[in-house]
């Protein structure tokens, strides 16, 4: 049996393996996830360009006041952006001159048209008129600036000085700090939350993307015939457990070339080499790469081995697709309960998600990048899933060896569980 056994998947893993596609996949998806993480914050740091507003002050007093604070704003901003206000008369009608300033908008004379009421600051809103209103580096500086000196002019109505109250009323930052096992401190400023959303996404597309690869498989030698030649020499079991285990050492093999790269990419300043606010990623533990395969592992013979059986029992994609539908649905569950994990990783709900064999892969990962997650629940994890695996495989095993051979008829429900009895 050992040797009919490693032959399918020795041929499983030499057939993926082989292939270009393998090859550009690995080095492509954490080129690309780098990419989706990294590349917006690093442009969002370098927003600028030159932009000129016309602003209409209605008070007739705030034009001035508000270009001081713009130039106060960006001064600490190394000329990345800029900022030019110009202003424009009333005239007898300010419906009107707002109305030909939209004009020069459209004609490219300004980027936008800056409004303030008379009413201000005691009623009324300033308005920002422009063809792109998603220039969120401009915006901000121009609400910031204006509301800075509407609060100014306020508190100095009121007797204060404004420049004593914005020294008294600084922001004070929050350092945060991540205790390990050890009494140690790391500083953590989000870092922990975009590793766990990165190395959960991982497992659910892989964990997808292979079991999949597993149904597509024996669907395509299923409609080929060729597994009728297959079965002549190989036990239908040992077929299912040799594509299932072949195809899961190629997701393996992606595993720690990726668990490679990320082990590097966390080394202290790799981000802060980026320039994204000197943020670094947090150093990935060995315990954590060590588990992380440990789940996909357990993970993709869960699946897979439902997988399997979905192509089994079934001639096309498309007639598969219903049973399919449940068990993906399986792996959406952790996605969505993503974020009652992250804010209270500890709570029963939590532990009790967590240690569920179809959600343990990602919850269970997801709640160790949080949090210190008892020895006990990671060994009952573990069981668990071991013991879900024997189960499904025991179970699968019975539809995969009468649906294998079976061609022409679109199985229901009731006719599986009855080849379960049967077999």
């Amino acid at each position: 049996m050992l040797n009919r056994l490693s032959a399918v998947i020795r041929r499983e893993y030499l057939e993926r393996v082989k292939t270009k596609a393998f090859w550009i996949s690995t080095i492509l998806v954490p080129i690309f996830l780098g990419a989706v993480m990294i590349l917006p914050a690093w442009f969002a740091t370098r927003a600028g360009g030159e932009f000129s507003v016309a602003v209409l002050d209605l008070s007739g007093r705030f034009f001035e006041p508000v270009q001081d604070e713009v130039g106060r704003l960006l001064s600490g901003d190394d000329e990345k952006l800029s900022v030019t206000l110009v202003l424009q008369e009333p005239g007898p009608n300010p419906t009107v001159t707002r109305e030909r300033l939209k004009t020069e908008v459209q004609k490219k004379s300004f980027d936008g048209v800056l409004v303030i009421p008379a009413t201000m600051p005691d009623e009324g809103q300033p308005e920002y008129i422009a063809p792109n209103v998603a220039a969120f580096k401009l915006l901000t500086v121009i609400e910031r600036s204006v509301n800075n000196v509407m609060v100014a002019d306020r508190l100095t109505g009121a007797g204060l000085d404004p420049e004593a109250v914005r020294e008294l009323t600084r922001r004070v930052g929050l350092n945060t700090f991540k205790l390990g096992k050890g009494g140690e401190e790391t500083r953590d400023q989000g870092q922990t939350f975009l590793l766990a959303y990165v190395f959960v996404m991982i497992i659910y597309m892989t964990v997808l993307l292979y079991g999949m690869y597993v149904m597509r498989g024996v669907l395509e030698e299923k409609s080929s015939h060729v597994v009728e030649v297959i079965v002549s020499t190989v036990k239908p079991f040992e077929l299912m457990l040799g594509k299932i285990l072949g195809i899961g050492a190629v997701g393996l093999t992606q595993f720690l070339i990726w668990s490679v790269l990320m082990a590097a990419i966390s080394a202290p300043g790799a981000v802060a080499a980026v320039g994204i606010s000197g943020m670094e990623l947090p150093a990935v533990p060995a315990q954590l790469l060590f588990f992380f395969v440990v789940y996909f592992v357990l993970g993709f013979l869960l699946y897979g081995t439902l997988y399997a059986g979905i192509g089994a029992a079934f001639d096309t994609e498309q007639e598969a697709q219903n049973f399919q539908g449940v068990v993906t649905m399986f792996l959406m569950v952790p996605l969505v309960m993503m974020v009652l994990i992250i804010n209270q990783p500890d709570g029963t709900l939590s532990v009790v998600l967590s240690l569920i064999p179809f959600f343990t892969p990602m919850l269970m990962f997801l709640r160790m990048t949080l949090t210190q997650v008892p020895p006990i629940q990671l060994a009952a994890s573990v069981v668990l899933m071991v013991g879900a695996i024997l189960f499904c495989t025991w179970i699968v095993a019975k539809i995969y060896r009468v649906g294998i051979l079976m061609h022409g008829s679109k199985p229901k429900f009731k006719d599986l569980v009855r080849w379960v009895r049967e077999a």
